[in-house]
């Protein structure tokens, strides 16, 4: 697990530009990974640029259908937007 390698920000922002995930903003930044122009998986992202908690880090794995090890090549980039499509579907 990768979690202090990575602060919300930079998953935020893998978010957008991987994933092309749009969020919202409000208490914390909400967006769903379209799949086929229908919604698939939504990510919470906590507002700031702190640190992440090992069990948020593995909630935010979880919300986007993936183990911790592949969201640590997600965000590492050797996951793919195709790979992690194949993987979701």
């Amino acid at each position: 697990m990768k979690n202090n390698k990575f602060n919300v920000s930079d998953i935020k922002k893998i978010g957008e530009n991987k994933l092309h995930i749009e969020f919202r903003k409000g208490k914390e930044f909400n967006g769903w990974f379209k799949l086929n122009g229908k919604k698939a998986k939504r990510l919470t992202v906590p507002k700031g640029r702190k640190g992440i908690p090992p069990k948020t880090y593995k909630t935010m794995a979880k919300q986007l259908g993936l183990d911790v090890l592949e969201f640590d090549d997600l965000l590492d980039c050797p996951l793919t937007k195709e790979k992690y499509e194949e993987i979701i579907s």
